[in-house]
């Protein structure tokens, strides 16, 4: 197993279990607040609830003389010091009159700091309030106890209270169930991290293993898809394609190989047996001339073949070629078959032309090998008396190269493989006219590498076609 650092799995795992983590602390400590302050709240409500029934309760016994009239100072005063019979109040209120502490007490002290009541159950820390005489209140907690402070405007001060033990409690019970439920959360969900990051990361483990097979040498290996059209699916797709295309470039790397190497045996094959014949005993001086005619014959022809192997090396590196410039393909077209007019009287072919301005960048040595390459095989191939046509024209973004001749054509069977590197259709015939089978290869990659694409159509004569873009 790789080290948890190195591995992607437990990258993954950990930066979900710190964001699960965070999320999860997040809203138990949002959940205990609301809790906690929902429950501070009701405290708070039972306070005041407390301190209005008490002062309700403090006159309801001995009612003042007008009903409709507030009390005034003196009468608080002095029903604080005497708050009449006891039994009078409403029962949860007796426990402000009782020892032995618990519930909610009471404490109220004049502005002179005297006492004026203070409930049996009170703690017995109690002090006067110290706060601006403008009659606002504040809650104050302090160890088990919540306080409702107030001191009003003529400087009398009271305290109400009660415990808080019960609710403080039951709030860390409550934290300690949040705690012990994100924790069984967070680990449900690591778990569940660690099975899904498992399941997204498999395909990419399948990648990783087919493409180490294929890097061993089994070329036939692919990637399986689960058809589920989702990225790594696309990417298994993309990656086959280029499986598929790395194979088929080893397998004809092989067969080029195999091919040249063929190629050039047999040249070498014919200058190491001529030689072995002239040394092998003394000839006659016309003799040598023989043995070097064919020696140097079959040399030419070895010279011809590399050539077009470095042409062709040339032309599949990336950046092969020169930098396109303008140029007139008609133009090159034309030089063309200047120079293979002497080729065409010689097999009695008349070139006929129609070549249309056609101006596009590119690299006009390589569109000229082109064009010599599909024109003298419209001049040899063809029977003696037969007619060629070459044509350019322009049609919207493109320029196109037509070498068109009315000979036999070339059989349908041929026509799938016409562009492979050494294959000839008549080899007899190619081996004859000492033809290297690489000039229709070599004219297929100088156009893809111009960005264009070449087409061949042969029925009654066989015509050639070669489309370019013009920019």
């Amino acid at each position: 197993m790789k080290p948890f650092f190195r591995s992607v799995r437990w990258r993954l795992l950990l930066w979900y279990a710190l964001i699960l983590l965070a999320l999860i602390t997040g809203l138990c400590l949002l959940a205990f607040r609301l809790a906690s302050d929902d429950r501070t709240s009701q405290i708070d409500r039972e306070i005041r609830s407390f301190q209005s029934t008490f002062f309700r309760s403090l006159f309801a016994s001995q009612p003042l003389p007008d009903k409709n009239e507030l009390p005034s100072l003196d009468e608080i005063r002095q029903r604080l010091r005497n708050p009449g019979d006891v039994s009078a109040f409403p029962p949860e209120l007796h426990a402000l009159f009782e020892d032995g502490g618990g519930g909610t007490f009471l404490a109220c002290w004049d502005s002179d700091g005297s006492r004026l009541f203070i409930s049996a159950n009170a703690p017995d820390d109690l002090v006067p309030p110290r706060q601006a005489g403008d009659g606002s209140t504040q809650y104050v907690e302090r160890d088990h106890r919540r306080e409702h402070h107030r001191v009003n405007p003529s400087g009398m001060s009271s305290i109400i209270g009660r415990d808080i033990s019960a609710e403080q409690s039951e709030l860390r019970n409550f934290a300690l169930l949040l705690a012990l439920g994100g924790a069984a959360v967070w680990t449900a969900g690591l778990g569940g991290g660690w099975w899904l990051a498992g399941r997204a990361l498999k395909p990419i483990d399948t990648i990783g293993r087919t493409a180490s097979r294929i890097a061993a040498g089994n070329l036939d290996e692919r990637i399986e898809l689960a058809r589920t059209d989702n990225e790594l699916d696309q990417l298994g797709g993309v990656l086959n394609e280029t499986f598929d295309r790395l194979a088929a470039a080893i397998e004809r790397q092989k067969r080029f190989t195999a091919d040249a190497s063929h190629e050039l045996r047999t040249p070498v094959t014919i200058i190491l047996s001529e030689t072995q014949r002239g040394l092998k005993r003394e000839r006659e001086p016309d003799q040598y001339r023989e043995i070097l005619a064919n020696c140097r014959s079959a040399a030419e022809r070895m010279r011809a073949l590399v050539e077009s192997l470095l042409v062709l090396a040339r032309q599949d590196l990336p950046a092969s070629g020169t930098d396109p410039v303008p140029c007139d393909l008609a133009e090159i077209a034309g030089g063309v078959a200047d120079l293979l007019q002497p080729l065409a009287d010689e097999h009695s072919i008349a070139i006929h032309r129609e070549l249309s301005p056609a101006f596009l960048h590119g690299d006009p040595h390589s569109l000229a090998m082109v064009v010599q390459n599909l024109l003298s095989n419209a001049i040899v191939h063809p029977p003696s008396g037969s007619k060629v046509l070459l044509k350019t024209t322009v049609t919207g973004a493109s320029v196109i190269l037509e070498v068109r001749d009315n000979g036999p054509g070339i059989p349908s069977e041929h026509l799938p493989r016409l562009f492979d590197r050494f294959y000839r259709a008549d080899t007899a015939r190619g081996q004859a006219s000492g033809h290297t089978g690489l000039g229709l290869a070599i004219a297929k990659t100088i156009v893809e590498n111009h960005g264009g694409k070449i087409e061949v159509e042969s029925a009654t004569g066989t015509t050639f076609r070669v489309i370019l873009p013009r920019g």
